[in-house]
């Protein structure tokens, strides 16, 4: 079994991994951090939970050695969640070399970040819009970049951020290494490596970062109109701690999370709509174990630092089998087991085909769920 200490680290990165409980590097670390070690441009394709950041942040580590006056490293997120993570692992693991990390995101005062610009920065972390805002006032100065990540690229082009990544292409020097992280590699993702990368070097590790033994997957048909029903009931027998539930809508997970209350089940929703700070907040309890169910929209299905969720529960399936990976990839995560159960409505049964594709077996026929009148006589209970 390959170790750390076999891909080239350094010793100082290899003792922050350790005091880290870092110990076999995953199967895109293994394939990446050789490469981006020695300078060349990469185009990956990862799932979530399969360790792509450290796959990054490592060896970018290595590579800027000591501390300097501008930023040499930067790393674009397509969400403020995901960009706090990617921080907080440069972090983490930069922790012996005195690096200084700076963090830009949206949907929150620019006051404490042009503060955190002021001086020596090494790596900054930034989601495009907010970057852009920070370039146009002259906050930051990328001429020295080193090392540009587009972590997500999927996304990125999915939320429309591609004329946005355009506009920091002409902040950043030429003569750089570029490295592209991505769920999958499609035409468009394909053509925006064209655009930014120099003979890159390829590597795919998607679909098997899913594993059956990490994750038992369940599929529980209902009708549309029993499924905060179905919920209830599940909820009640798994007895659950720590529980992600996903719907397709802002209103929807509103929704949800007051049947919950009603029923006395502590629950908290997460979305776009909700302020940055109360977000926060939010995770923050949600760690601290304060409540035991969040409800969330696929914003949190990527960059959320959630270490331990024991359930996640798709009250709405989505409709693009990538998404469905992202989704019950925030459980079964570090070595530990976890339980994916997926709500199959009338309307959804199409998208059963295409989800049991990707993860490579089938997910079984169950029937369907007669729960309407068994959840109702347990809405007065204390969950």
């Amino acid at each position: 079994m390959t170790k750390f200490a076999e891909l080239g680290l350094s010793k100082p990165t290899l003792a922050a991994l350790k005091d880290a409980g870092y110990e076999v590097p995953t199967e895109i670390q293994l394939s990446s951090i050789e490469h981006v070690l020695a300078g060349r441009d990469l185009l990956a394709s990862a799932q979530t939970g399969s360790g792509k950041t450290a796959a990054f942040a490592l060896p970018i580590i290595d590579c800027l050695d000591e501390p300097d006056k501008q930023p040499r490293a930067l790393i674009l997120c397509p969400t403020r969640e995901l960009a706090l993570q990617v921080a907080g692992q440069f972090k983490l693991f930069s922790s012996n070399r005195g690096l200084k990390v700076v963090t830009l995101y949206g949907g929150t005062g620019m006051g404490d970040q042009i503060r955190a610009l002021k001086g020596t920065v090494d790596i900054v972390v930034a989601t495009p819009g907010r970057l852009i805002d920070c370039l146009q006032r002259h906050l930051v100065d990328l001429k020295n970049v080193e090392i540009l990540v587009l972590d997500e690229a999927d996304r990125l082009l999915d939320m429309g951020f591609a004329p946005q990544l355009r506009t920091i292409n002409r902040y950043v020097p030429k003569e750089r290494q570029t490295l592209l992280f991505s769920a999958t590699i499609d035409a468009q993702v394909a053509y925006l490596a064209q655009a930014f990368t120099t003979a890159p070097v390829t590597v795919k590790v998607q679909g098997k970062t899913i594993e059956a033994d990490t994750i038992e997957q369940k599929f529980l048909y209902v009708d549309e109109f029993d499924k905060d029903d179905l919920l209830l009931k599940v909820l009640r027998d798994i007895n659950c701690t720590s529980t992600l539930v996903f719907t397709s809508t802002k209103r929807k997970a509103s929704w949800v999370k007051e049947r919950l209350r009603d029923a006395n089940v502590p629950a908290e929703e997460i979305h776009s709509d909700i302020a940055q700070s109360q977000r926060e907040r939010t995770l923050k309890k949600y760690r601290e174990g304060k409540f035991s169910v969040l409800v969330a929209t696929d914003v949190a299905a990527r960059g959320l630092d959630i270490p331990v969720i024991s359930h996640v529960i798709n009250y709405d399936l989505p409709e693009s089998p990538h998404d469905y990976i992202h989704r019950i990839g925030r459980t079964g995560r570090a070595g530990r087991s976890g339980t994916a159960l997926s709500f199959i409505s009338q309307e959804q049964r199409h998208l059963v085909r295409d989800i049991e594709k990707a993860v490579g077996h089938q997910l079984g026929d169950a029937p369907l769920q007669p729960v309407r009148s068994l959840a109702r006589r347990k809405l007065g209970r204390r969950w």
